[in-house]
Order: structure tokens, then C-alpha cells, then sequence
């Protein structure tokens, strides 16, 4: 079962899942409302904001974010954050 998972690409979407609630917790409140983490590429957390104001406050905070999500996710796993602005899709 587990190898079917893998061909589908299961395990990847589930670790980005798990990674893309470590960044909700956070961030936690009004930026969670604003910003959606949209995907993992090679250590850099992807996040879709509502607005360049908030991309700016992203960026500034991404040191403390970082650090935040350390302990939510497998060492490693994030090393950088970055930011897109555009609209948010609605929560799954």
C-alpha cells in the first residue's frame, strides 16, 4: 500500500501538508487569514499573500517564523521562506 502511495506522489503532498500546518500555527491569527502556504520546493516554503504590504511583514518576520516551525517539522525540512502575492484559493 505504502509503495502505491509513493507512485502517486501521497507521501510528498502529505509531508507538504504537515509542513503547510506547521506554518499556519506559526504565524498564527491575522496572518493566517492572509497568507496560504502554497508548496515546498527544495527546502523553500512557498506562501501566497493577500497583499505587498503583507509580503513585506512576511519577509521581516521570516527569521522568527522559521524558527517558529522548527520544532513542528522534521529538521531540515524548511530552510527558507518566500513570498507571492495574488489571491488567496479558499481554504481545503
Amino acid at each position: 500500500m505504502s509503495a502505491v502511495v509513493a507512485k502517486l506522489g501521497g507521501e510528498h503532498r502529505a509531508r507538504e501538508h504537515r509542513i503547510f500546518s506547521a506554518y499556519e500555527q506559526a504565524v498564527g491569527g491575522p496572518l493566517r487569514l492572509h497568507t496560504r502556504a502554497e508548496r515546498l520546493h527544495e527546502g523553500t516554503l512557498f506562501v501566497r499573500v493577500s497583499s505587498s504590504a503583507l509580503a513585506h511583514q512576511i519577509t521581516l518576520l521570516k527569521r522568527e517564523i522559521l524558527e517558529r516551525m522548527q520544532p513542528l517539522v522534521d529538521p531540515g525540512t524548511v530552510s527558507d521562506l518566500r513570498t507571492r502575492v495574488g489571491p488567496l484559493n479558499p481554504r481545503p
